[in-house]
């Protein structure tokens, strides 16, 4: 014990006072129960002495014992000890540690032939719960610092990831440190985002299902047991929708304890109260993050819809040129401007005959590569739209006459010259005109439709200015 040997028993008010003075000095909760249970342990006779932390469900876990690494096969009875009904059943003599809440938790020993004073103990009990809630105080005091900075960051990288991976990946590491960690896991819907050392997919799987089905409310955390033990989960939860479970994982008890069955150890306590309360402050701030990250990748997917469903607005579906629609707005446009344009209509000849020799895909196919043809062909400011079946629609700004006479005569050469697959040789008849500042755009159309006719009525495979 303090104050002379360590299992010596207060025989005497300086032995107290001593043994007080420990307890006043110690600098973390795991100093303190270690000097707590050590001086009850001397004053109880060398019985083990287990303290067991109460949860918000008033079900109690193992937070410490003494000796760490002697308790006798009897006595282990004392270490699997869940609730308060089992304190009592058990017979044990057990103290409340009252925290600023209520009760804390439960230190308890075996029956002993202890004669001294019974205040003694309980000032011993009183002193080690007051320096407690003051050392809870500080490391929440110092906790709260630490994420005060990382939720300042966390809403900033919220505007510059967008993935919920992405968070983690770039905050894990620090979430560890300050949690003494070893793994992070965010379990959002059907997914699981990992960092660092964790149990495997099936048992999260099995945990998060188990976590859904349970009655804890979404505002408490969890201690896990069995194959996930060590874990502590805290409710992903935003303006009363639930996202899904923070998890954060220690390999080790938070205090040495004694070795023993599967039974204790999934009675074990690994995280203390105060820690519980800054990861439930984490969860709070992952809720609002995951949230607008979410909203940052609907708005990208919803941009990305748009702009596919702009594309399929002006594009025609078969050969991705732009179709008859959009092509009329074009010509409309340039119409209004002082832009001078050429129109050129062209259409495949005998193309009924090449659907019926060889069928419509084959078909297709011509239109497909006829428009990557005749667009390699074109200058950048030169457009090509789909008219309708084997009829297209050439808008050629800022050419003269003879300039867009050569074009169009370009245009039937290099689709003569080109072998098709299937059918081999493909020619054109173009119509053109260009545009006139008194004219409709129905009036132009007219105009390089009839030049295209007379294309065909010539013999096909040549150019007609109308």
């Amino acid at each position: 014990m303090m104050g002379g040997t360590p299992d010596s028993p207060i025989q005497n008010l300086d032995s107290l006072y001593h043994a007080l003075s420990v307890l006043c000095t110690a600098t973390t909760p795991a100093e303190l129960f270690k000097h707590l249970a050590q001086t009850l342990h001397g004053l109880t006779g060398n019985q083990p002495v287990a303290l067991f932390r109460r949860l918000g469900t008033g079900e109690l876990r193992l937070t410490y014992c003494f000796p760490p690494n002697s308790v006798a096969a009897p006595d282990t009875a004392i270490l699997s000890v869940r609730s308060l009904e089992e304190l009592h059943g058990l017979g044990l003599q057990y103290y409340e540690l009252k925290g600023e809440y209520g009760i804390w938790g439960y230190i308890g020993h075996l029956p002993s032939t202890y004669t001294g004073p019974a205040q003694w103990v309980n000032v011993l009990i009183d002193i080690a719960a007051q320096r407690l809630r003051l050392l809870k105080a500080e490391r929440l005091a110092k906790h709260q610092l630490r994420l005060k900075t990382h939720r300042r960051l966390l809403s900033r990288d919220t505007k510059r990831f967008t993935s919920i991976e992405q968070l983690l990946q770039h905050h894990g590491d620090s979430w560890c440190h300050i949690f003494q960690a070893s793994g992070i896991v965010i379990a959002c819907q059907e997914d699981l985002y990992c960092f660092g050392d964790c149990p495997s997919k099936r048992q999260l799987f099995q945990q998060q299902l188990r976590l859904n089905q349970s009655s804890t409310p979404l505002d408490e955390v969890t201690e896990l047991t069995g194959d996930c033990q060590g874990g502590l989960a805290a409710p992903l939860s935003l303006a009363s929708n639930h996202l899904g479970w923070l998890l954060l994982f220690r390999q080790q008890p938070l205090i040495p304890l004694p070795m023993a069955g599967s039974e204790v150890q999934n009675s074990l306590s690994c995280w203390m109260p105060q820690e519980a309360s800054m990861v439930m402050e984490l969860a709070d701030d992952l809720a609002v993050a995951i949230t607008a990250v979410e909203v940052v990748h609907f708005n990208q997917q919803l941009i990305k819809t748009n702009q596919q469903l702009k594309g399929l607005v002006h594009t025609d579906p078969l050969t991705r040129c732009w179709n008859r629609y959009y092509t009329e707005l074009v010509i409309e446009a340039l119409r209004h401007s002082a832009t001078p344009f050429t129109l050129m209509m062209f259409d495949i000849d005998d193309f009924k005959q090449i659907n019926d020799s060889y069928g419509h895909a084959v078909g297709d196919d011509i239109l497909r590569s006829m428009t990557s043809l005749v667009q390699e062909t074109l200058r950048v400011d030169n457009h090509l739209g789909r008219w309708g079946g084997e009829e297209f629609i050439v808008i050629a700004k800022g050419l003269n006459q003879k300039s867009s006479y050569q074009l169009a005569n370009r245009l039937c050469r290099t689709v003569e010259e080109h072998v098709f697959p299937v059918t081999g040789k493909v020619t054109i008849s173009i119509g053109l005109t260009l545009s006139r500042s008194n004219e409709s755009s129905d009036q132009l159309l007219e105009k390089v439709d009839r030049g295209m006719y007379l294309a065909k009525r010539a013999g096909k495979n040549q150019v007609v200015m109308y």
